[in-house]
């Protein structure tokens, strides 16, 4: 009677657990106020330099990273948290998303904004191993601020935002009074068979103005100075101002999908080269450029290739560099489980500079 029962016993609990996960599969986890749901990106590597001196070949891990999100009032409030745990447990994101007004999302908190093409983008979703040259070159990453999208069509929507500043990536605080302010428009064509995307956007950011400069005072015997100075001038600040526009297509015919992805971003950045901020004020001008295609004959593969380049000053003809990405990814289940395999080919203006290649292979899991 007693074996008997306590069968009964783990038949229930086996039941009630099974019936848990189902309810929660179907509606998320319900908390103390609202909802919350769980995902994950998990991405793993190895990298193997066709040179030996370009350095070790390596696995690595890249990301390890838990999202929380939900409703606190429906239609209304919702939130989104994103930690990292690659390398230690790291907040990376807080939003807060107001939906009061119609069509319209005002975030406030520590997040990506609408920047360049593939910075907002969720990491699970990049189509190559790396962001291209356009983001990792010019990204303000993560910025506390606020953030409004609205959308009055389903073919047009707008953004502005206003943030501490892309002079300071991933800040959790300022360094000045001046704002950073964000502009963007998205325009997505209706077209038969083809999915269009265009956007235009403006980053008008500003700097505080810093200078070192060894003034003398060191009078020890040795290689190293202890007589660096640092000034600071809080009451001016520098311009880093980023302007830029991108398009992508994707067509598909029975199960074949061409995708096509190009994005064109220049900037210019003040920075101060003396201690007299009103003469000593330089102003460089930089670009950078992508153009990406790709083809996938089924739901299984994808292949893939960019080309990318970035010139950190127009007016020097020798410090321009470019890079060839040939990719292949197979998915097993889509995003959820695939393999990346990607040959970056770099190349420099600088005579000095030999050209090298890489091979990368990742694991994605996301949930």
């Amino acid at each position: 009677m007693r074996k008997t029962m306590s069968m009964l016993l783990v038949g229930m609990l086996v039941s009630l657990l099974a019936l848990s996960s189902v309810l929660a599969e179907e509606s998320g986890i319900t908390v103390g106020k609202g909802t919350l749901k769980i995902g994950g990106i998990l991405q793993a590597g190895y990298t193997y330099n066709l040179e030996d001196d370009m350095g070790n070949d390596s696995f690595w891990l890249k990301r390890v990273r838990f999202l929380f999100w939900g409703t606190i009032i429906p239609d209304k409030v919702k939130y989104f948290v994103q930690l990292d745990h690659a390398g230690g447990v790291s907040a990376l994101d807080y939003k807060a998303q107001f939906f009061y007004i119609e069509k319209t999302e005002i975030a406030v908190g520590r997040f990506l904004p609408n920047f360049t093409l593939y910075m907002p983008y969720s990491t699970a979703k990049l189509e190559l191993i790396n962001y291209p040259m356009t983001t990792t070159k010019f990204a303000v990453w993560r910025q506390c601020g606020l953030q409004v999208t609205t959308k009055p069509s389903e073919y047009v929507n707008f953004t502005g935002g206003i943030f501490n500043g892309g002079d300071i990536p991933n800040n959790t605080s300022d360094n000045n009074d001046a704002k950073d302010f964000l502009l963007r428009a998205d325009i997505m064509p209706p077209v038969d068979q083809v999915k269009l995307h265009f956007g235009g956007y403006a980053w008008l950011g500003y700097a505080l103005p810093t200078y070192t400069y060894d003034d003398g005072s060191y009078l020890g015997t040795g290689t190293g100075s202890s007589a660096l100075v640092t000034l600071t001038f809080p009451d001016e600040t520098l311009k880093r101002n980023r302007f830029g526009g991108f398009g992508m297509a994707d067509y598909t015919k029975d199960e074949m999908t061409f995708r096509a992805r190009g994005e064109f971003l220049m900037a210019t950045t003040e920075t101060l080269t003396g201690i007299n901020f009103s003469e000593d004020v330089s102003s460089t001008d930089q670009i950078a450029y992508f153009g990406q295609a790709s083809v996938q004959p089924n739901k299984h593969v994808e292949v893939l290739a960019r080309y990318e380049a970035y010139d950190p000053d127009t007016d020097t003809d020798d410090d321009g560099i470019s890079a060839v990405t040939g990719g292949v990814n197979y998915y097993m289940d889509g995003t959820n489980a695939m393999i990346y395999l990607n040959y970056i080919h770099y190349m420099f203006q600088a005579e000095n500079q030999d050209a090298y290649g890489v091979v990368q292979a990742q694991v994605q899991i996301t949930f």
